[in-house]
């Protein structure tokens, strides 16, 4: 696949616009083996409902209740597919750091660091005016690479989101909490897979951008496991 900065620059901001989480998964979701070292997690401290079927909850105390909830992980790591590109990322809340990898190329967000490196360069250190429109379109987009943490858009939730189904995830029951939100004037339909302590688990995000139809599917493949994300340079 061929990838120029219009290309992108349109899958960052449709991961930015609709990952009201990021994991792919479906209504179905899938029985999956737990992941090695997996853990536990702990309930939000914040009086959050409990989740049930038929039960609704408000999209603002949904967002809050999950991010609370996965940024009290150690970390977290996943794959989300968008127009057809699979990426994946790993996430570590303690240090504020991301690691994204896809056909585009790579990027590491330590707080405000951060550098890139596409299929064809070695690590650089971001620069959205550089001559190399894939190293200038990672470089753009990377100024909000966090967005898509599944703990950081859930925060931009609104709407009225409703629980349809149960399932399992990664050895986890799982609710399924469908709901339609506005995120920056866009509306997004979305399905997440979520455990009874408010952790995404998986998720699919849809709606329409500049014309075009976009789903985004993501799924969380290590949970409550340290990421060790460094400095590339």
């Amino acid at each position: 696949m061929r990838v120029n900065k219009w290309g992108v620059g349109i899958v960052l901001t449709a991961a930015v616009l609709l990952t009201g989480c990021s994991a792919g998964g479906s209504e179905k979701p899938a029985d999956e083996k737990p992941a090695a070292g997996a853990e536990e997690t702990t309930a939000p401290e914040s009086n959050c409902p409990e989740l049930a079927e038929g039960a609704t909850i408000d999209g603002a105390e949904l967002g809050t209740c999950i991010t609370e909830s996965m940024n009290d992980s150690s970390g977290y790591a996943a794959k989300t597919t968008i127009l057809g590109m699979e990426s994946t990322a790993r996430y570590n809340p303690s240090t504020d750091a991301v690691e994204s990898i896809s056909p585009a190329g790579s990027l590491i967000v330590i707080g405000d660091d951060v550098w890139v490196k596409s299929s064809t360069s070695e690590w650089q250190v971001a620069d959205p005016n550089s001559s190399d429109p894939v190293i200038a379109g990672l470089s753009t987009g990377a100024a909000t690479i966090a967005e898509t943490d599944p703990a950081t858009a859930a925060g931009a939730l609104t709407g009225e989101f409703t629980v349809t189904g149960t399932g399992t995830r990664l050895g986890e029951d799982v609710y399924l909490v469908s709901g339609t939100s506005e995120m920056q004037g866009v509306s997004v339909d979305i399905v997440y897979e979520v455990s009874s302590d408010y952790v995404v688990l998986a998720s699919t995000a849809n709606s329409e951008a500049a014309g075009q139809e976009i789903e985004i599917t993501m799924e969380v493949t290590e949970w409550d496991v340290e990421q060790d994300i460094k400095a590339p340079l």
